[in-house]
């Protein structure tokens, strides 16, 4: 009679362990995402949830990754700014995506060699940080303003992408996000 009762408090211990290991696997934690940049990245022309931030989380969950985006970006920040911005990533954060304020940074009259020296200390503070950079090149992705208007809003002095360029930006940083989070 023992075995009987030790054989059957076995089996629960295991069906025990088994619902807590499925119910583990259940509760995966959310991967974070943060967002760096300047207007482009805050939506500033067309909306936060038409921004490219937006787009990226909906692509992403549909991918079936559980995933929170976040957003740190200002309208006419500057690189050296968005050193500033990368200096405040919260633990936890897996990757972020940022921009350099590339035309705010020409207003101001930097150089592309400073420019280009701010994205190295952005991306040495986002790796600090426990995080993966993922680089975000507006004109790369969309075509500079001059040899592809349609993607830009016309007549804006800011140089603001269109919404349907800011789901470009999100579906060509797509793999790149997927390939810095790993393994669901």
């Amino acid at each position: 009679m023992d075995r009987v009762l030790m054989a059957r408090a076995a089996r629960l211990v295991a069906a025990c362990v088994l619902t807590l290991l499925v119910w583990a696997e259940a509760r995966a934690e959310t991967i974070n995402i943060m967002v760096l940049g300047a207007s482009n990245a805050a939506g500033s022309a067309v909306g936060s949830s038409a921004a490219w931030p937006a787009q990226l989380e909906t692509m992403l969950r549909a991918k079936g990754y559980d995933v929170h985006v976040s957003v740190r970006a200002e309208r006419g920040a500057t690189s050296g700014q968005i050193i500033g911005q990368a200096g405040s990533i919260p633990a936890g954060t897996r990757v972020v995506a940022f921009d350099v304020g590339g035309g705010n940074d020409r207003y101001s009259g930097m150089s592309d060699a400073a420019r280009k020296a701010n994205r190295g200390k952005i991306e040495a503070r986002i790796r600090a940080a426990g995080a993966k950079p993922v680089f975000v090149a507006y004109p790369r992705i969309v075509g500079p303003q001059n040899a592809n208007p349609s993607a830009w809003i016309a007549g804006d002095p800011h140089h603001h992408i269109t919404a349907q360029s800011h789901r470009r930006v999100a579906a060509a940083i797509l793999p790149s996000v997927i390939a810095a989070i790993g393994k669901k």
